[in-house]
């Protein structure tokens, strides 16, 4: 039923959707901004790259070009894939064996340095949304920031009592393979997730004030820190991640009664230069380079 509504709301307006855009072509998508518009993306792929060099440094040091290479790929292969499933075994091929379960993990938690940043910021956003929109529901969202505040701290402390495992995958097991990464090399890859996700959310930003939406800039970032954490729960193949997002976007956007075909448009574009673009180069260092693995080791 969600993925007939986002379709629905994708598809119903096609014509409507050109006409925006040719009518903006000239104005809005001048050479400034598509040069800002693409810096941005350059940016979010670029702090991308680099948490995964610090990531991958704990199992076997690469270069910034082989963090590239490996993220490109990567990607590629996640966009069939649900909840960037497929990013996981693409990037521990490039492991010898030995080491690809260590890099299993270390994938594991970069993607969830990324969804705790989201999820800091769409809380952070719930509230602002709540605080100038819905004024009534401030005395909920205080009791939802408790909860979560209670489940970040209770959860760890409940697992360690409760045996449990995945063929073999333990919480106690995960607990120490995360105490043998450096503190300093966490602590990096945390910063970069969340330069990433302020990095995407000012370019949605941008967006908004390019295509003269009426918004301040604080409620504009709690709507767009809403909809990241909204469309963030829903698992969906990376290909048609542009339909999630769109259909809550242009949910979480009518709160302010902001244009439809607006929030459709600049949504497509998001994704355009954030997934669609990095598919060019992914793709052909697939096809150039048959290597998929390296063949560094280092004893851990």
């Amino acid at each position: 039923m969600v993925l007939l509504f986002v379709w629905q709301r994708v598809t119903r307006d096609t014509t409507t959707i050109l006409e925006v855009f040719k009518s903006n072509v000239n104005t809005l998508f001048t050479y400034s901004n598509i040069a800002i518009l693409l810096l941005l993306s350059i940016l979010n792929w670029l702090f991308e790259v680099y948490k995964w060099k610090t990531l991958a440094k704990h199992c076997s040091p690469i270069s910034t070009k082989e963090s590239l290479l490996q993220s490109l790929k990567a990607h590629i292969v996640s966009l069939i894939t649900p909840a960037k499933i497929g990013e996981y075994g693409a990037k521990a091929l490039f492991f010898p064996a030995p080491l690809r379960k260590k890099t299993l993990f270390l994938t594991l938690l970069g993607n969830g340095y990324q969804m705790l940043a989201t999820t800091v910021f769409g809380v952070l956003g719930i509230g602002i949304c709540s605080y100038y929109l819905f004024p009534a529901f401030i005395g909920y969202y205080l009791i939802l920031v408790l909860v979560l505040i209670v489940l970040f701290y209770g959860t760890p402390k409940l697992l360690h009592h409760i045996h449990w495992s995945i063929k073999g995958y333990s919480w106690q097991r995960i607990r120490d393979f995360m105490k043998t990464i450096a503190s300093s090399n966490k602590h990096k890859a945390l910063f970069f997730s969340f330069a990433r996700y302020l990095i995407f959310a000012h370019q949605f930003y941008f967006l908004l004030v390019l295509f003269q939406v009426d918004v301040s800039y604080i409620l504009a970032m709690g709507l767009i820190a809403t909809m990241y954490v909204l469309s963030s729960i829903i698992p969906m193949l990376q290909l048609f991640d542009v339909v999630l997002k769109t259909g809550v976007a242009v949910a979480v956007f009518s709160w302010i009664d902001a244009p439809e075909i607006t929030i459709v448009s600049i949504t497509c574009i998001m994704w355009f230069f954030n997934m669609v673009l990095p598919i060019i180069p992914g793709s052909y260092f697939i096809l150039t380079d048959t290597s998929l693995s390296t063949q560094k080791t280092m004893s851990i």
